[in-house]
């Protein structure tokens, strides 16, 4: 399987910048550790030390969030496809932390059953979209409507629920000719 260009990226800039960096700390480390460095260049190196440090703190957590975004891109398609191949996905690329990455794992796929299972929908829309009011989750199919909590049925209740424990908002329009669902974080 090929790597997701985020993850292609996350390498290169590992065994690029990151490492060039780190060899760069080493070798201000073996100037502070010179015994014939004096010491007003010493409090300078030290300086300059502490900044490329923070320098590789950042590289690091760029790198971290490149490869979250990724593993996030392939658990939600690897969700959608298990509930059917048949579901179209519109994805850009949005800025999410990990709790949102969390939420939307949990409750897209339950969405996403509801409609395949129980609206008699022929298609099926995932978007997940950047606004102005934030990232946007939009769930549409044209299915028979009815989209609503009812009594002895969970799935539904506990997405709402979710969304707005997260303090996210959720909207529903459900008539006859289909329902979407948006989430707006």
């Amino acid at each position: 399987m090929a790597q997701s260009p985020r993850v292609e990226i996350a390498q290169e800039i590992h065994d690029g910048i990151a490492q060039d960096l780190v060899a760069l700390g080493y070798q201000l480390d073996l100037v502070l550790a010179a015994p014939l460095t004096p010491a007003v260049i010493r409090n300078d190196v030290r300086t300059i030390r502490f900044r490329v440090s923070d320098l590789i703190e950042k590289v690091r957590g760029e790198i971290y969030d490149l490869r979250k975004q990724a593993e996030f891109d392939t658990q939600l398609r690897e969700a959608v496809f298990a509930i059917s191949p048949t579901i179209e996905i519109e994805a850009e690329e949005v800025e999410l932390t990990d709790s949102d990455r969390h939420l939307l794992l949990r409750v897209i796929p339950e969405l996403l059953r509801n409609a395949h299972l129980h609206s008699g929908a022929s298609q099926i829309h995932l978007q997940l979209l950047s606004g102005e009011d934030g990232v946007m989750v939009k769930v549409t199919d044209n299915g028979r409507g009815g989209a609503i909590p009812t009594s002895g049925r969970y799935g539904l209740l506990g997405s709402i629920e979710r969304v707005k424990d997260h303090g996210a908002s959720i909207e529903i329009d459900s008539r006859k000719e289909g329902t979407t669902i948006t989430i707006t974080l």
